[in-house]
Order: C-alpha cells, then sequence, then structure tokens
C-alpha cells in the first residue's frame, strides 16, 4: 500500500510542468485543480444506454480534456451496440462526444458468454487505470450534470482529507436533471446508512439500503457515512490501487460492495455521501421501465456457470472475516 506521503504524488496533470526538463505529467498536488485528470471506469453489460452515458461525461464536463474513461463492454456481436461507437456516424455528426474524444476512451470487448458477473469486469477496469488524480466508478445507465467534474472534485477537496471516497446509490433520473441547462433540480442528498444481512443460495451477506432522502442539514461538505456504494464512487486514484477489485469473485452481484467498503475502512479509508448529486441513474421505473426491462443480466449465464459463486462468496466472506468457518 501507499504511504499518505507517497500517495499525496499519486496523479496525472491534463499539462506538463514546464517548468522542470523533463515535463512531467505526474505532479501530484502540484497540479491545479482544473487540470487534474479523472479515470471514469464502466462495466457494461448489453447496455444500450452506454453510449448515452459516454456521451453525457464528455458534453457535460467543464474540461474534457482532463477525462478518461475505460470501458468493460460485455456485448454479443451483432446484436448490441458498442459503447465507443457513435451513435451517428462520425463523417455527418463529429460533434458528438465519442467523436471528438476518441483518443479518450479505452474499450475492452469481450462476448457477453463469457461474462461472471459485475466484480470481475470491473477488476477488469480498474486495470485499465493509468495514474489519474481521481477515479470514478460509475453505472453504465447514467446521467450526468452540467459542469459535474467541477462539482465533485470541490466536493472532495472540501473534506480535507486525502483518503475521502464519495459514494452513493444513485437518485432516479426521472425529474432530477433540467433539460436545458443541464444542471440537477434535487435539493435532497441519497445517502447509505443502513444494511441487513441477506440470504441466498450462495451464502449470508451485508447488504446496503439508502435512507429516505432528505435535504441535507451539514452544507459545505459531504457527510460520513459507513458504507460504499459500486454504483457511483469517486476518490483519489489511489483507492483503486490499494483497494482492487478481487478478480475470484465469478458470478457475485451482492457483496461486493461490503468487500470494498470493509476493506478500504480498514487501511484508513473514509466514505463519504456526497452534499449534490453530480449523476444519475436511469432505473427501470416509471417512463424508463419498458426499455430497461429489455436489457439483459449476466445471470442469464448462471447455467454455464451453475454453483461457481457458493466458492466465491465463501472467499468474500472469509477475506473479511465474516464466514463462520
Amino acid at each position: 500500500y501507499y504511504s499518505r506521503e507517497e500517495a499525496m504524488q499519486v496523479g496525472t496533470c491534463a499539462k506538463p510542468d514546464l517548468q522542470k526538463v523533463d515535463r512531467q505529467h505526474v505532479r501530484g498536488d502540484e497540479c491545479p485543480l482544473n487540470e487534474r485528470t479523472i479515470y471514469i471506469a464502466i462495466a457494461s453489460y448489453r447496455d444500450f444506454q452506454c453510449r448515452k452515458t459516454v456521451e453525457s461525461i464528455f458534453n457535460r464536463a467543464a474540461y474534457p480534456h482532463r477525462l478518461r474513461i475505460g470501458i468493460v463492454d460485455q456485448i454479443v456481436k451483432g446484436e448490441d451496440p458498442v459503447c465507443n461507437e457513435p451513435i451517428q456516424p462520425c463523417n455527418s455528426h463529429p460533434h458528438q462526444a465519442i467523436c471528438q474524444y476518441a483518443d479518450q476512451i479505452d474499450i475492452y470487448k469481450m462476448d457477453a458468454q463469457l461474462s461472471v458477473g459485475p466484480v470481475f469486469a470491473r477488476h477488469i477496469g480498474h486495470r485499465m487505470y493509468r495514474g489519474e488524480y481521481y477515479a470514478t466508478q460509475s453505472d453504465a445507465h447514467v446521467t450526468f450534470t452540467q459542469n459535474w467534474d467541477v462539482d465533485i472534485i470541490e466536493q472532495l477537496e472540501s473534506t480535507h482529507n486525502e483518503m475521502a471516497v464519495l459514494s452513493t446509490y444513485l437518485s432516479d433520473v426521472q425529474g432530477s436533471i433540467d433539460p436545458v441547462t443541464g444542471k440537477s433540480l434535487v435539493r435532497t442528498r441519497p445517502i447509505m446508512c443502513n444494511t441487513v444481512y441477506e440470504e441466498t443460495k450462495q451464502g449470508i451477506y451485508l447488504r446496503h439500503r439508502s435512507q429516505p432522502e432528505r435535504v441535507t442539514d451539514i452544507h459545505g461538505s459531504p457527510q460520513l457515512q459507513p458504507w460504499w456504494a459500486a454504483g457511483y464512487s469517486f476518490s483519489r486514484g489511489h483507492f483503486v490501487v490499494n483497494v482492487p477489485y478481487d478478480q475470484y469473485q465469478p458470478m457475485i452481484f451482492q457483496g461486493e460492495e461490503m468487500s470494498i467498503g470493509i476493506r478500504g475502512f480498514t487501511i484508513g479509508y473514509d466514505y463519504y455521501a456526497p452534499e449534490r448529486s453530480v449523476c444519475f441513474h436511469h432505473y427501470a421505473v416509471g417512463d424508463n421501465e419498458e426499455a430497461r426491462k429489455k436489457v439483459k443480466h449476466f445471470w442469464e449465464n448462471g447455467p454455464r456457470y451453475e454453483g461457481v459463486g457458493v466458492p466465491a462468496m465463501d472467499r468474500l466472506l472469509g477475506i473479511v472475516h465474516m464466514n463462520p468457518e
């Protein structure tokens, strides 16, 4: 693991240090806020909205030149759209973000039949990290708000905590973003302060839940919370290095958040609920229900990998010392 002193030096800058002979991009805290790079990891399973998520990430960033997206795209060739292919041809619609920022999008394509769940896909996504100052993890069906990059960095830095991780279960997108300005219309804040023991055939594990949203009583800083969420996470880049995804977790869906959260906390990371939401989730409810329910899930591979989830959950629980054996 990095020491705190070493961690402070992790992070590339969009512009090199012109005052030094080697003109290094790795400048750590010397890098100005608006030049600090951001890595966004997305694991997508046969999701038609992945391209729209990429578009909103770039189009609504104040400084898109400092972003890099790493996508693990699990698809059936010929049936599913590829996440880095533009919605319209670039020669006739060159202003699409996927066209303009193509060299800032890295993609790992894999046959959906080989998918063993989000944990392994996100493990690959984190291995695509290349030393960016900040690291984000997002679902593939999310819409971002205007100037989200400046907003979330401001919130993280307001904690004055090098080991802060902002994470939450995202609110639903419907009615949450002004269609003209792209700004959030939401004044409440989701926070994770609840968890329950859940039992399936894979075992008993902790499943986190959100508290009812409300207007926050704490202003000017995110609020500490006990849990970490896989659907949205923002931190310094060293978080994904120090707390890597376990590649030996096939067919695990619930449980990854417990694993990352506990392992991160025990080496010094603190979890916070963002004061303001910078992106919103497309859940299968309301106007989005019909379209989202058509999206396939990795569970369709269950018969092919039957039984592998049980020892995987045993391993997960053993690592965090929650396995009775």
